[in-house]
C-alpha cells in the first residue's frame, strides 16, 4: 500500500471546526443552547413573540431580532450556533418557501420555526418537508406553545451535537440524497472525511461528477445501491487536496410517506485500521519469510512436547521427516536434566535466554544448541515458540581454540621452565668450566691432567645438551625469527671449515667441501640459522664416523631472477643407519645405539636442524646404507645477494694476540661468589696489571662508581636488591657523562639474551654468555676499551 494513502488531508476541515469553536467560545453551554434569532419584518408580530417568550419557562433567552432576510443571513455568518431561528417567510426582500429554502441551504443544522400568517395546516406540512423543524400561525400559539417548539430545539439540539462528537470520534459521517428533489446532505464528519472546508447547496450528486467534486464518489454508489436495494463495502477515496484514504461504505435505499426515493448512508473513516491491516499482512509476511528461510530451528509446541509448528530448518537438527516429528515429544530431545531446568525456568519467566543444551538427533548424533523461548497462553492452554540454534562448530571451535591456549600456555610454562632451569645449570657451570681453564694452565702432573680434562669435557657436553634442549623449545614454540640479510656464503664455508678441521684431525678423517663454480658467492637469508644446520650436519657425520671421510656438496639446483634453489649434502663413510629407523632420526631425543655401544649426545641436533629448515621453506633428508655411510641433504631458496666483507675468525686452537692493557680498571657487578672468583682469576691471569673492583649487587656498584674511576663495568643481570637491567637505567640516565658512557657488557647466564636484545633496550653495550668463553671475554673487553 502507498504511504500516501495514509496522509492526513483534514487542514481545512480543522479551521472550520476552530472557527466554530470561536463562535462559541465567549458562551457557556446553557446560553448556546438559548439564543433564539427573531427574523421578522413586522414589530407588532415581533414584540408579541418577546413578551411570550419572557412568559415561558424557559430561562436566559437572548432574543436577536433581525427584519430581513439578508440582516438574518448576514448575522448566521458571524454566529450560526442559535438554539432555534423563527422565520416569517414573508419577508421585505424574500416571500414563500423560497425564504426557508435559502436559510436551509446556507445553514442546514439549524433549527427553523416557521411563522406563518395562514392557518394553512398543509402549508406547515410542506415546511417541515421542505426542512423546517416546527411551524406556529401567527396569533394561534401561546407562551407554552412556544415554549414547547423552542425546548424541542435546544434539545434536539444537544442530541445533534453529542451526534457530530460520536462520529466525529469514530471518524463516521452520515448523509442522505433524495432522487426525485436531488437534495443532498451530509453530517460535518462527511466533510471532515473528505477535507472539505466549503459545505455543498445547490448541487445535485450529476453536478459533483462534472466540476471533478470529491463527493462525485456519490453518483456511483447511489446507482449500485438502486440496483442491489443495499451495498456494503470497503473503497478508497480521494480527498480535496489530493490525499487519499480508506472508507466503509454502507447505503440503503427505501421509500418516503410521499413516495420519493431516499438513500441514506454512513461513511466511516478506516485508514488507520487499513495501515494496521496492511502493517500485521507484512509483519506476517515478514515472519513467514524469517520463519521459512531462517537456518535456525524454530517451532511452537505445547509445554508437554507436543509439535503444533515447524519450519524447514527444524526437520533438519533434528533430522526426522515431518510425519515423524508430529509423533514426537519435543522434550524428549533435551537431556533429561537440562530438560527440567529449561521447562522449570520457563514456566518461572516465561521466557529463557540463550539456554544450552544437548540435543540427539535421529542419527543419534549429539548437537550443542542455544534455545531462547517464549511462554504464552492460546486458547486456554499454555504454549512457547522457540528458536534454537546449533553451535556444534562454534562449540568446537571454542574448544580447540581453548585447548589451543592451552598449549600455548603449556609450550610458555615449558619455554620458561627451561630458561630458568637453563639459567640456574649454567651459573654453577660457569664455575665448574672457568675453575677447569685456571686449573689446567697450572702445572699438573699426567693423571690430574686427565682428571681436569675429563671434568671440562664433560661439562662441555652437558652444556651442549643445555643448549641443544633451549634451541629446540624455543623452535616448538614457533618464536624463532629469521633474517634477511647479504652474507658471503663462500665464507660461512670457509669458516665452518676451519671449526671443524681440528675435530676431523682427532680421528684423522678425509674431510672435504666441493662447492659447484655455478653457486652464486653472495646471497640473502639467514646466516647464523644456516651456519647452525651445517654445523650439526657436520658435526653429527664426524661424530658417527670412525675413519674415511667427511664432504660437504654445495649445488645450484635451479636459478631464477633474484633467487636460487641450493642443495647442501653431507656425505660421510660411516656407521650407517638400519632401514628401519631412517624415518626416526629427524624425531627429538632420538640416538643412535649399536650393538657395540650408544653414541653420546640429547638426539636434538637432527630435530633442530629439520625445523630450522623447514620453517624457512625448505627440505631436508637422507639416504644411509648400514656400514657404509650417510647422505643427509637440504635444499633453501635464497635471494641473490650483494657484496658483503666479512672476516675470517681464527680458529679455535689459534692464540689471540691481544694488546697487554696494563692499568686497565674494570668494576666486575656479580653476586655469586664462585663467579667473582672465577671472572678475576681469568681476567688477571690474560692481563699483568689489571685493577678488578667487585660488586654484589647493582646498588652497592653505584656507590663504588660514585668514587671511583673505571674503564669498563662487567654486569650481571640477575642479582638481589637492585638487578643488571636497573642498574644500567640508573647509570646511563642519571649518573655523569664520564660514568653515563662507559661501556657495559653484560654478563649473564640468561641464553635468550641474544635474541629478544633486552639488554639493548636498557643501554648495555654488548653481552658474554656464562658459562663464558675467556677468549671471546678478552676479545669483547678490547673491542669496548
Amino acid at each position: 500500500m502507498n504511504s500516501k494513502y495514509f496522509e492526513s488531508e483534514r487542514t481545512s476541515v480543522e479551521e472550520m471546526e476552530i472557527k466554530n469553536s470561536l463562535s462559541y467560545g465567549q458562551m457557556s453551554e446553557e446560553e448556546i443552547y438559548n439564543q433564539i434569532l427573531l427574523v421578522e419584518d413586522n414589530p407588532g408580530d415581533a414584540h408579541l413573540v418577546e413578551l411570550l417568550l419572557g412568559e415561558s419557562d424557559l430561562l436566559n433567552c437572548k432574543i436577536t431580532h433581525k427584519t430581513t432576510l439578508t440582516e438574518a443571513m448576514a448575522c448566521l455568518e458571524e454566529n450560526d450556533g442559535y438554539a432555534a431561528i423563527l422565520l416569517d417567510l414573508s419577508l421585505p426582500d424574500s416571500r414563500g418557501f423560497v425564504t426557508l429554502e435559502k436559510l436551509l441551504a446556507k445553514y442546514p443544522k439549524n433549527n427553523v420555526i416557521v411563522l406563518t400568517g395562514l392557518a394553512d395546516k398543509n402549508l406547515g406540512i410542506k415546511a417541515v418537508k421542505t426542512g423546517a423543524q416546527d411551524f406556529l400561525i401567527k396569533g394561534n400559539f401561546d407562551s407554552d406553545t412556544l415554549a414547547k417548539s423552542l425546548r424541542y430545539s435546544i434539545e434536539r439540539n444537544k442530541v445533534l451535537q453529542r451526534l457530530e462528537d460520536t462520529q466525529r470520534l469514530a471518524h463516521v459521517g452520515n448523509w442522505e440524497y433524495k432522487l426525485e428533489s436531488n437534495q443532498f446532505t451530509a453530517s460535518d464528519e462527511i466533510y471532515r472525511i473528505f477535507n472539505l472546508k466549503e459545505r455543498v447547496t445547490n448541487f445535485s450528486i450529476e453536478d459533483f461528477e462534472e466540476i471533478g467534486h470529491p463527493f462525485h464518489i456519490f453518483k456511483s454508489i447511489h446507482e449500485e445501491t438502486l440496483g442491489s436495494k443495499k451495498i456494503s463495502k470497503d473503497i478508497e477515496i480521494k480527498q480535496a487536496g489530493g490525499g487519499l484514504r480508506f472508507v466503509s461504505i454502507q447505503c440503503s435505499v427505501n421509500k418516503s410517506e410521499d413516495n420519493e426515493t431516499i438513500f441514506s448512508g454512513i461513511i466511516q473513516d478506516i485508514t488507520d485500521r487499513k495501515k494496521s491491516e496492511q502493517d500485521l499482512i507484512k509483519s506476517q509476511e515478514r515472519y513467514q519469510d524469517i520463519f521459512t528461510k531462517s537456518k535456525d530451528a524454530i517451532f511452537i509446541c505445547t509445554l508437554d512436547g507436543k509439535f503444533i509448528d515447524f519450519n524447514r530448518a527444524t526437520l533438519d537438527l533434528f533430522g526426522y521427516t515431518k510425519e515423524e516429528l508430529l509423533l514426537k515429544d519435543a522434550n524428549d530431545f533435551y537431556e533429561s536434566d537440562a530438560k527440567e531446568n529449561f521447562l522449570e525456568k520457563l514456566e518461572e519467566r516465561k521466557a529463557v535466554t540463550d539456554f544450552e543444551i544437548e540435543i540427539e538427533q535421529k542419527s543419534g548424533i549429539t548437537k550443542y544448541c542455544l534455545i531462547n523461548a517464549n511462554l504464552i497462553e492460546s486458547e486456554g492452554q499454555l504454549i512457547y515458540n522457540a528458536i534454537v540454534r546449533d553451535i556444534t562448530e562454534q562449540k568446537q571451535t571454542d574448544e580447540l581454540r581453548k585447548a589451543r591456549d592451552l598449549a600455548r600456555q603449556s609450550a610458555q610454562m615449558k619455554e620458561q621452565f627451561i630458561a630458568s632451569i637453563s639459567h640456574e645449570m649454567r651459573t654453577p657451570m660457569n664455575a665448574i668450566l672457568g675453575m677447569s681453564n685456571l686449573v689446567i694452565q697450572t702445572d699438573l702432573n699426567t693423571e690430574q691432567h686427565d682428571y681436569i680434562s675429563s671434568i671440562k669435557q664433560s661439562s662441555e657436553i652437558l652444556l651442549g645438551i643445555i643448549n641443544d634442549i633451549l634451541e629446540i623449545s624455543t623452535i616448538q614454540t614457533g618464536k624463532i625469527k629469521f633474517e634477511n640479510k647479504d652474507f658471503d656464503l663462500n665464507q660461512l664455508l670457509k669458516n665452518l671449515m676451519n671449526v671443524m678441521r681440528y675435530k676431523v684431525k682427532e680421528k684423522s678423517l678425509q674431510f672435504e667441501l666441493i662447492k659447484a663454480d655455478n653457486v652464486p658467492r653472495y646471497i640473502k637469508g639467514d646466516k647464523l640459522r644456516l651456519n647452525q644446520v651445517l654445523y650439526n650436519l657436520v658435526g653429527n657425520a664426524i661424530k658417527f664416523t670412525d675413519s674415511g671421510y667427511v664432504k660437504i656438496f654445495v649445488e645450484n639446483l635451479s636459478e631464477s631472477t633474484g633467487s636460487v634453489m641450493i642443495k647442501f649434502t653431507v656425505a660421510d663413510s660411516g656407521i650407517g643407519i638400519p632401514a628401519d629407523r631412517i624415518d626416526a632420526v629427524f624425531e627429538t631425543f632420538t640416538r643412535v645405539r649399536t650393538k657395540d655401544r650408544i653414541y653420546e649426545g640429547t638426539g636434538l641436533g637432527l630435530s633442530i636442524a629439520k625445523n630450522l629448515v623447514e620453517q624457512q621453506g625448505g627440505k631436508i633428508g637422507l639416504e644411509s646404507t648400514l656400514g657404509l655411510g650417510s647422505k643427509f641433504f637440504f635444499d633453501m631458496i635464497f635471494e641473490t645477494g650483494e657484496e658483503v666483507s666479512e672476516s675470517t675468525p681464527d680458529a679455535p686452537e689459534e692464540i689471540i694476540a691481544l694488546e697487554n692493557n696494563r692499568g686497565l680498571r674494570l668494576l666486575l657487578v656479580e653476586d655469586h661468589k664462585m663467579n667473582q672468583l672465577v671472572a678475576r682469576k681469568t681476567l688477571e691471569k690474560h692481563w699483568d696489571n689489571i685493577d678488578i673492583t667487585i660488586a654484589d649487587n647493582g646498588q652497592i656498584a653505584i656507590e663504588i662508581l660514585k668514587e671511583k674511576k673505571f674503564d669498563i663495568i662487567l654486569m650481571d643481570i640477575q642479582m638481589p636488591i637492585m638487578d643488571g637491567y636497573e642498574t644500567t637505567k640508573y647509570i646511563r640516565n642519571k649518573m655523569p657523562a664520564e660514568v653515563a658512557q662507559l661501556p657495559i657488557l653484560a654478563m649473564t647466564a640468561h641464553a635468550h639474551v641474544s635474541k629478544d636484545e633486552k639488554y639493548k633496550e636498557y643501554g648495555m653495550d654488548d653481552f658474554v654468555l656464562k658459562p663464558f668463553d675467556p677468549k671471546q671475554l678478552f676479545q669483547k673487553i678490547a673491542k669496548y676499551i
